[in-house]
């Protein structure tokens, strides 16, 4: 009975864990790719975050998640700045009048 019910504890764990370089790799995407750097971004931090929290491997794999997190971040941060400059630019376009 006991030795079932640690092996499912085991998958579940298995489960929930992605893989470092997959993460790495979205937050490397998030950074230059424009739309969809949005959504890869928040993907990664989501994979990083759980990852990081059931993993017990060695500190080199959690680097990978930590790296893959900053990237995605940083990409964030990135995609944010360009959006808002998009926007401004849409509305000083709209203010000024049209002179034909």
């Amino acid at each position: 009975m006991g030795k079932r019910k640690i092996r499912k504890e085991m998958e579940i764990i298995e489960e929930k864990r992605f893989s470092p370089s997959g993460t790495l790799a979205l937050g490397i995407v998030t950074m230059f790719i424009p739309v969809i750097g949005i959504i890869s971004g928040i993907l990664a931090i989501i994979y990083a975050n759980r990852s990081i929290k059931v993993t017990e491997d060695t500190e080199a794999v959690k680097a990978l998640y930590l790296a893959g997190r900053v990237c995605a971040i940083i990409g964030l941060c990135y995609q944010g700045l360009i959006l808002v400059y998009f926007i401004f630019l849409f509305t000083i376009i709209l203010a000024t009048p049209m002179m034909y």
